[in-house]
């Protein structure tokens, strides 16, 4: 199990996904723009309504109040999608924020991988000092 997750973190392109971040969230936020944008528009347009208390015929009636029912059921997919690009943004954000801290990672695991391999070359280097200087003094 832990063997899949690791191909699978190591088969993504991580170069890749480092450099696109910053796309992302500025296309999250000029999304996030249009849609809060229009919402404002939408919504202006919905004050100038006018609210007169006006009772027509039956079938009319009818018409009006599918209209109604549309005009409500249309607010409430705008709020959806401006959540939904809320949280778009929000994740687009986050995913920078983690590109950063992987690429700070891996540079710190670069660091400690190379201090690893100068303490085990050391290691083997006074190993093989003390075996020689055993070698001599038994010759």
């Amino acid at each position: 199990m832990t063997n899949s997750w690791l191909k699978a973190i190591q088969s993504v392109p991580w170069s890749d996904v480092i450099n696109n971040a910053p796309k992302v969230a500025e296309g999250a936020k000029g999304l996030w723009d249009r849609v809060a944008k229009k919402a404002g528009i939408d919504a202006a347009a919905d004050s100038v309504a006018p609210t007169q208390d006006i009772t027509p015929p039956t079938e009319l009636g009818q018409v009006y109040a599918d209209l109604m029912l549309l005009n409500k059921r249309q607010k409430q997919l705008e709020l959806q999608l401006v959540s939904a690009t809320e949280l778009i943004n929000s994740l687009a954000q986050q995913n920078q924020n983690l590109v950063q801290r992987l690429d700070r990672l891996q540079s710190r695991m670069r660091w400690l991988l190379t201090a690893a391999l100068v303490c085990l070359v050391l290691a083997c280097l006074a190993w093989l000092r003390i075996d020689i200087t055993g070698l001599v003094g038994r010759g």
